[in-house]
């Protein structure tokens, strides 16, 4: 990764607004986008060229009010190396088991896989997904428990390809794994590599679903509910008849609409978990 200078866009909301507040971020140039609870915030990556985006950002921001939302309680912006981003990491990345089967740790751990685990080791790199936020963590149970051998996967906004690389891992015969962030396509492909699942995983720059190809027994999608919500017509092109649609990214409080949309096309909730305010649900087309 180049040592390119960055800036920390910082944005202190309470968590029924971080959908918000991501989508805003992202549409403003932000990159590896992370949700923090100590203190609760939003964190954005912006490259230190493009900082005239961040008046047009602010003001967006301040406009949640006028549309029935709480205001956001901080902003504060500061310069950041793309390697000092990377050691930031290391403070709190731990190895954590999920779920009965996988153990995701970073790649500088020591520790040795017991016999009945399944490990993804990881460089998270510029991307968001390491699995100790609840959004990552409740996907990886859900994937866990679902997941059968040999079905075609699909991994939506893949970041660091953690999910892809547990669907591999638990015995995926194709993941096709879809990111949009040239950033995060460079850290999922040392992943993939570091992970040896190359052979099992494609990864494809592009646009979430629209570089789908054929049906999938299951597709994965950890963005935010507005864009479930958006894409939902998409989805049962994508699924075949029986498969499942495992999503999250989304607190409780957007999860009802979650739900109305993907029932709206046809979709079935089969399974619901909750993490404190994070929510993730499985979903079958019948």
């Amino acid at each position: 990764m180049q040592d390119n200078r960055w800036l920390s866009v910082q944005v202190v909301a309470s968590p029924e607004v971080w959908d918000a507040v991501a989508t805003v971020l992202i549409e403003h140039g932000c990159t590896g986008v992370e949700l923090r609870e100590a203190p609760p915030r939003v964190v954005g990556y912006l490259p230190e060229a493009q900082a005239e985006r961040l008046k047009p950002l602010q003001e967006r921001l301040n406009t949640f009010p006028q549309f029935g939302l709480p205001a956001i309680l901080g902003f504060q912006v500061e310069p950041v190396l793309a390697q000092e981003w990377q050691h930031a990491w290391r403070r709190y990345f731990r190895s954590r088991r999920y779920g009965t089967r996988l153990r995701v740790q970073p790649s500088w751990s020591q520790r040795k896989p017991q016999p009945d685990e399944m490990t993804i080791v990881l460089d998270p790199g510029m991307a968001f997904g390491t699995g100790n936020h609840p959004t990552t963590a409740l996907c990886l149970e859900l994937l866990d428990a679902w997941m059968q051998p040999g079905w075609r996967v699909a991994d939506i906004g893949t970041g660091t390809g953690i999910l892809a690389i547990a669907a591999a891992k638990l015995g995926a015969s194709e993941v096709v794994a879809v990111e949009n962030d040239p950033l995060a396509v460079l850290v999922a492909q040392g992943n993939i590599q570091r992970n040896d699942v190359a052979h099992q995983v494609r990864l494809v720059e592009g646009d979430s679903w629209y570089v789908l190809q054929g049906q999938f027994d299951m597709v994965m999608c950890n963005i935010l509910s507005g864009f479930l919500i958006q894409t939902a017509p998409l989805v049962p092109r994508f699924i075949r008849a029986g498969g499942l649609y495992l999503v999250s990214g989304f607190i409780g409080r957007n999860a009802h609409e979650v739900r109305r949309a993907l029932e709206g096309v046809g979709l079935k909730q089969e399974e619901v978990r909750k993490r404190r305010t994070w929510v993730a649900a499985v979903f079958r087309r019948p």
